[in-house]
Formats: structure tokens, sequence, C-alpha cells
């Protein structure tokens, strides 16, 4: 009878004779596997949680700086304002003015610390320091009493600001800029050892536009703008802002004056070539009173403060020293 029996399995013939060595790589490249999975999803991980700390630290960064900023644009706006209504007011003395600013900041002092304590911030600021000024105010063409070609502004000035014209332009004189030299209205600024700077306006013949044109030392000047005249009856020549009525008009005043390295001495010349008002506000090197033409009024006036901030909050110090001279030009 034939032996039908099942003996066991034969190894070799099911794994081979390597399955001992095939079946151990098969589970390290299945643990290798794993853990580069592993190391793959932690590596994302850290990295989200990175990106995402970055983002946050910026954003308080940027959100601190812009408070700060805020703070300190609220505290010299504040500050210039009430030195522009002080000088405005025509204080009988240097000692007046500043007792008035002086004053003035420590009211604003208390809006600023009640304003921003309600949003959890304690801020200070205190007025260090005035320098004393002029502010001049006349009429363009009413100068004629001493000299209608050097009607003198104020003479030994060191720093200008706020310096503007409101001036009539059916009263300018038609010409271009070769016969502006001789026929326009002009602002002279004589600085003794850079040379003398002009400032031209005048109507021009071609197109009947109010223009403003710069030359040095008597040349013939350069216009730098022009606006139609539109049937107004005044357009505004804002020298140190560096515009002309409601436009931009750059290079109009000297970089060599802001801030200059010497004084110098401003002047109406041919100022029966135009109708209007001046205004100035200018720091003479002696901080008295300036010199100017009996025909203009020239007032006690602060010229510049510099203030004390300070700005605290739970995630933000603040601290800095302010200059604070509205209408002055960039230096």
């Amino acid at each position: 009878m034939a032996d039908v029996s099942v003996g066991p399995p034969d190894r070799d013939r099911l794994f081979g004779a390597d399955g001992a060595r095939g079946a151990d790589r098969a589970q390290l490249l299945l643990v290798a596997g794993l853990v580069m999975a592993v190391s793959l999803v932690t590596l994302v991980v850290l990295l989200n949680a990175t990106i995402y700390s970055e983002n946050v630290a910026t954003r308080g960064i940027e959100s601190a700086d812009g408070e700060a900023l805020e703070v300190r644009a609220t505290a010299v706006d504040g500050t210039g304002e009430l030195i522009d209504a002080t000088n405005r007011a025509a204080p009988d003395s240097h000692d007046d003015a500043a007792a008035e600013v002086r004053d003035g900041v420590t009211d604003l002092d208390g809006e600023l610390s009640r304003s921003y304590a309600e949003r959890g911030g304690v801020a200070r600021v205190e007025l260090s320091s005035v320098r004393n000024g002029s502010r001049i105010t006349g009429t363009i063409a009413g100068n004629g009493s001493v000299d209608p070609n050097a009607a003198t502004l104020a003479t030994d000035v060191s720093r200008t600001r706020g310096f503007a014209l409101d001036v009539d332009p059916g009263s300018l004189n038609e010409t271009d800029s070769a016969g502006a030299v001789d026929d326009a209205f002009h602002v002279d600024l004589d600085n003794s050892t850079g040379g003398s700077h002009q400032l031209y306006v005048y109507t021009n013949e071609t197109d009947g536009n109010v223009t403003v044109a710069v030359g040095e030392d008597g040349s013939v000047p350069t216009a730098r703008c022009a606006v139609p005249p539109d049937g107004r009856d005044r357009v505004t020549v804002d020298l140190t802002g560096q515009r002309l009525g409601d436009r931009p008009c750059p290079g109009i005043w000297p970089t060599a004056l802001a801030p200059p390295d010497d004084a110098y001495n401003v002047t109406l010349a041919n100022a029966d070539a135009a109708d209007g008002e001046v205004t100035a506000t200018v720091r003479p090197v002696s901080e008295d009173a300036v010199t100017s033409n009996p025909d203009l009024t020239a007032t006690p006036a602060v010229y510049e403060a510099t203030i004390a901030l300070r700005y605290r909050t739970a995630e933000l110090r603040f601290e800095t020293a302010v200059r604070v001279a509205p209408g002055e030009p960039d230096a």
C-alpha cells in the first residue's frame, strides 16, 4: 500500500536558501520607511511652528512701532500747532511767547495721557527748550517808503520757516525767465559767503501762468513750476514748503540755506511788481528781534521748541527728544 502521509514543508522550497536574510532586509526597509515618515512629519510641524512664531513676532514689532510713531506724530503736530497759534496772537515779548507754549505743552501732556491711558499706555510730553524768533507779516507792495527795489524782510537770519507769499496774479509783471531779473518781483537771499539766491514770481508772457523761477547771483533764472491763474484772487507761493498753489514745487528753496552754514539776509526786491501779503518766521543769529522794513510788522515769536516724549506699554518702552519747527524746509 502506498504511503500517502504528508511530511513537514520543505523550507528551502518555500523560502529559498537565503530566506532568513531576505526577511531581515524586508523588516529593515519597513522600519527605515517608518523612521523617515516620522522625521518628515516632525520637520513639517517644526517648520510650521517656526513660521507662525516669526509672523506673530513680526506683527508685534510692527504694531509697537506704529503705535510709537502715532504718539510721536500726535505730540509733534500738537506742539507745532501750538507754536504757530501762539505766534499768530502776537505776544508782547519772547518771555510771554515761551510761557504760552510751555503752558500749552502742559495741557497737551494731559490730553495725551488721558487718551492713551484708555488704550493701556502711559504717555508723557514735556517742553525741554524753546528758541526765540520773529514772525514777520505785511503787504508786499507797501514797502516803498524805504526802497521798493530792496525792502528788507529780515537781516542776520540763521533759519527761516513758514515763508509764504499770497500774491494777486493780476498784479504780477508779465515777462519771461530772461527778463525776470529786471522786471519780476523776487525774494533775494544774500549769504555773505555762499553768494545770493533769487526766487522770482511773475506771469509768463507766453501762456499767462503764474511762474516761480530760481536764480543764483543775479543770473538768468530757471523756471521751476507754474500754475494757471484760473481767475483766482490770490495764489500762494510757499517758499520754505516748496509749493505753488496746491502743487508741489521742489527746488525753489536753496539747499544751502536748509540749514545754512552762516547767516543770510532776506530782501523783497522789485516789491512794487506784485500785490499781496507776506508771512515768515525767522530765527536771527542773536535770538533777538530782527531788523525789518518799517512797513512790515515783526513780533516776538517762538521759532522752534524741543520736546521730550515718553511712551510705555506692557510690550513697549519708547523715549525720544524731538525738535519742532513747523514749516521749515528739509535739510
